[in-house]
């Protein structure tokens, strides 16, 4: 059971990576986000061309914090605990539902008209560690 959690959690970091591109590259296409692009890159850069290193970065770290997750799942235990609304661990699904919604209110304060975004993607993080990550683990 071990491996296949530890392969889950890499497959849902890497499934976090994708919706994360997208997410964050929608956002350096914004108008809003010239001024940005302008401070950090060359100013003849393009939003669009950014997804080149937000794909990259989202491309390590989500599937790091994969294999985190995973093995806090594994060392944790919580293969064994009651399972919840069709998860196989209820403690662990309510603990992915707060990590998700932990940088929420901070995201929404730096951006109220993205809060379809952040919402979205908290609900991808406790969709994809809460529940498909644990599931893939037990098969």
């Amino acid at each position: 059971m071990t491996i296949y959690t530890v392969l889950a959690g890499l497959a849902m970091g890497h499934a976090m990576a994708i919706v994360s591109t997208v997410a964050l590259t929608y956002i350096a296409v914004q108008p809003g986000a010239e001024r940005f692009v302008r401070k950090v890159f060359d100013p003849e850069v393009p939003g669009w061309l950014l997804a080149v290193p937000i794909s990259i970065g989202t491309g390590v770290l989500w599937p790091m914090t994969g294999l985190v997750l995973a093995s806090a799942y594994i060392l944790g235990g919580f293969a064994d605990m009651p399972p919840a609304l069709g998860a196989p661990s209820g403690p662990w699904l309510l603990l992915m539902a707060a990590l998700a919604w932990l940088p929420v209110p901070v995201l929404w304060l730096v951006s109220r008209r993205l809060w379809w975004m952040w919402l979205g993607m908290a609900l991808v993080f406790v969709g994809l560690f809460g529940w498909a990550m644990p599931l893939l683990g037990a098969r």
